[in-house]
């Protein structure tokens, strides 16, 4: 476990703290949650949970999971959040899924990238051979950040979800974090 937080330069010249999350960040990882489902077009979910129980479920099976959480933190605010969830099948213990989400207003500034950089550097750390991700076909600005860490393409699942009447492409991404593929 890091524990430590890591500040990262940002486009505008701003920084970004990318940390490990903690119980008090619940309330901002949901409002990062919530606001990115109220948009209706980058995840697959219509409704966000909004009682605490369910919040600190998620936070408490995710942390004794083995799962990272981390947070980035702009002016002491939570704008963005990543997981890398480990795998429930023993057999890919070494495969971590990424989720990685950022309120509107501060995409396109490199938190994003951030997120990523560290994501990536702390999966390495702690013991994840390969990191899986999926994301609409829609969502260019995401496959490019992907590509960008060196992600690469294994799938498409044509129409694997339907939004408000409208079909998306599920694009599968993995990057291997050792050197032997």
């Amino acid at each position: 476990m890091h524990g430590t937080a890591k500040v990262y330069s940002l486009k505008d010249g701003s920084t970004v703290t990318i940390r490990d999350a903690n119980i008090k960040d619940l309330a901002g990882i949901w409002k990062v949650f919530s606001s990115v489902v109220e948009e209706k077009k980058w995840i697959p979910v219509l409704s966000a949970e909004e009682n605490d129980f369910e919040r600190l479920s998620w936070f408490s099976h995710h942390k004794n999971a083995g799962s990272i959480i981390l947070v980035a933190e702009l002016e002491g605010l939570v704008v963005g959040h990543c997981l890398v969830e480990r795998d429930d099948w023993d057999a890919a213990a070494h495969v971590g899924n990424l989720g990685i989400m950022i309120i509107a207003e501060h995409r396109g500034k490199g938190v994003g990238d951030a997120l990523m950089s560290e994501a990536i550097i702390r999966a390495r750390d702690e013991g994840f051979e390969k990191i899986c991700l999926s994301t609409f076909n829609t969502n260019l600005v995401a496959i490019k950040l992907y590509k960008k860490h060196n992600f690469q393409m294994v799938g498409v699942r044509k129409r694997q979800f339907k939004m408000e009447g409208e079909y998306k492409d599920e694009v599968l991404m993995d990057l291997m974090l050792n050197s032997s593929k």
